[in-house]
């Protein structure tokens, strides 16, 4: 049982509605049906005591003008013949005085029967006459005088061959019914949950780079709407949230850049006087630090502004094959280059681009490939059909296999290399590439080439 219900659970919510609907009918369609057959029968039992009466009228103005004996005359047959019907005349006792041929034989009525019938009508069913029907409908009337009593009857045949073909009808439709409720069951909980899956669509769009999208609403004011207009609610105070954070971020980056920049002048302007070894490494690692720290602000300004569709940029006509043996060149002259050598595979290229964001985009690649690859770096500029393609591999093993869908999220860092960097580099390439127009990816060539792919010009 545990397990069913755990299957259960794991089915869609509308097909647990359907299957609920359909499992809950049974009963009540049940009840319906055993009421609908009662009433049919009750209604057969009607028509059949109407045609009875009638027969008892015609046959008791036979008997008032000829006596009990005319029960045997071609006249009583006659009126008694058509569907089989019969009748006698039998006294308080239930003794019987006069009798249609069928049932000569037969006490149709008990004497507690019969006293009640010399008084009033009653209506009854006997079963079991021999050589006559297995069931018979009875209505008597009483005669003239209170001592005795009509009794007419026929044979119920008719009725439970109806009765049968209904209750056929009955199960066969009640299948029917079962599959017809089971498909409305299934539309009307879809119709119903059509919103849902509305908001759910458009919930999978929302992002934080969009979050102004909202959840579409239904017209009616129900609980899923008033849902929607919840989860509208805490998306906006999450959009607040999430502008208020920016907003932070950009303020502080622009707050640090001023006295990192006089910092790092100053550890510049000091080192370039006469120290002795032990000072001159402080205030050369103060120095990185300082750059660190100036670099990481410059970075968070420039995510901060990409998130407010800010960021600044100077398109013109540039080459960038003169772009990337520039900053090539600048990165081997870095003290991460270590000797380490920067091939580039390059042709003339002109694209409409921001030269200060490429130059910025290009340093963090190789800046990547400086302290977290080994071996020769190599730098590919090729045009392709789907536009410029800026690629740059090395020789190391590459990014890890479980790597490779995160490289490009914020501060994120492989966890087979030494801890460098704030883990923005790859973030920042991807987003100047969008800003252009194009997109960033882990090549498939090589376990290590990041390629950016630019618009021709």
């Amino acid at each position: 049982m545990t397990w069913l219900t755990a299957r259960v659970r794991r089915l869609p919510l509308r097909i647990r509605l359907t299957l609920a609907g359909t499992l809950l009918l049974p009963l009540p369609m049940a009840v319906v049906f055993g009421l609908v057959f009662l009433r049919f029968e009750d209604g057969l039992n009607a028509t059949i005591d109407g045609d009875l009466r009638a027969r008892a009228e015609s046959v008791a103005i036979l008997l008032r003008r000829e006596g009990p004996s005319a029960l045997r005359s071609p006249a009583a047959q006659a009126l008694l013949r058509p569907l089989g019907a019969f009748a006698q005349v039998v006294d308080r006792r239930g003794e019987v005085l006069a009798s249609s041929e069928p049932v000569a034989r037969v006490q149709l009525l008990t004497a507690t029967q019969a006293a009640s019938a010399a008084t009033g009508e009653i209506r009854t069913e006997r079963t079991g006459i021999a050589d006559v029907t297995k069931r018979a409908r009875l209505v008597s009337r009483p005669l003239p005088g209170g001592r005795a009593a009509l009794v007419v009857g026929r044979s119920l045949k008719d009725r439970e061959g109806a009765n049968e073909s209904f209750g056929r009808a009955l199960l066969i439709g009640a299948p029917l019914a079962l599959l017809l409720s089971a498909a409305a069951c299934y539309i009307a909980s879809a119709a119903a949950l059509r919103p849902v899956e509305s908001m759910r669509r458009r919930a999978a769009q929302i992002t934080g780079t969009e979050p102004s999208e909202r959840l579409p609403l239904p017209e009616a004011d129900d609980e899923i709407a008033r849902l929607g207009q919840t989860l509208n609610d805490m998306i906006a105070r999450l959009e607040e949230a999430l502008a208020q954070q920016r907003r932070l971020t950009q303020n502080a980056s622009h707050e640090l850049r001023t006295p990192l920049t006089v910092v790092t002048a100053e550890i510049e302007l000091a080192l370039q006087h006469h120290l002795d070894a032990a000072p001159r490494d402080a205030i050369t690692t103060a120095l990185d630090q300082a750059r660190r720290v100036s670099r990481l602000a410059d970075d968070l300004l420039t995510l901060a502004q990409v998130e407010e569709d800010q960021l600044p940029l100077a398109i013109e006509p540039i080459d960038l094959d003169e772009i990337v043996r520039t900053v090539s060149a600048r990165a081997a002259r870095s003290k991460h280059a270590c000797g380490r050598r920067i091939r580039i595979e390059s042709e003339t290229l002109i694209a409409r681009a921001d030269p200060t964001r490429i130059e910025q985009a290009l340093g963090n690649l190789l800046d990547n490939a400086l302290l977290h690859g080994e071996g020769t770096i190599t730098v590919v500029l090729t045009e392709q059909d789907d536009g410029v393609h800026l690629v740059v591999h090395d020789d190391g093993p590459g990014f890890p296999d479980n790597f490779r869908e995160s490289a490009f999220d914020r501060f994120t860092r492989a966890t087979n290399r030494p801890r460098r960097g704030a883990g923005l580099g790859l973030a920042i390439v991807k987003a100047i590439a969008n800003a252009h127009g194009g997109d960033a990816s882990i090549g498939a060539a090589h376990p290590s080439s990041v390629r950016m792919t630019l618009p021709k010009a």
